[in-house]
């Protein structure tokens, strides 16, 4: 299969939760991330097409003023076989620049 990312990612190295804020609920945890996307197992149903206003605060940074807020789109979902928590991939859609900035220290922080 062709590798079709334009940007790195890495493997994140610590459990980072990703919260929905919209609701305020965890939508599950971080797998890899790049300045373009991220994967993440998730522990609720999502859908591909569905957009997120979605907030990560690494354990590492774990004060308030450090928390990355952004907007995702998610591409695609493969169920595990249990049902219970999926595989989702996401698209960042909107971000700032300084949580841009932020992503990128994170990922030289982590190894691959």
């Amino acid at each position: 299969m062709k590798e079709q990312r334009t940007n790195p990612r890495r493997r994140v190295n610590e459990t980072i939760e990703i919260i929905d804020t919209n609701t305020g609920e965890r939508l599950g945890y971080l797998v890899n991330i790049s300045v373009g996307g991220l994967m993440l197992l998730s522990d609720i149903a999502v859908s591909p097409n569905q957009l997120f206003q979605l907030r990560m605060i690494p354990p590492s940074q774990a004060a308030e003023t450090t928390a990355i807020e952004f907007g995702a789109e998610c591409l695609w979902v493969q169920d595990t076989e249990d049902e219970s928590p999926c595989w989702a991939g996401f698209q960042i859609i909107d971000i700032s620049e300084q949580g841009t900035s932020q992503i990128l220290q994170l990922m030289a922080d982590w190894t691959e």
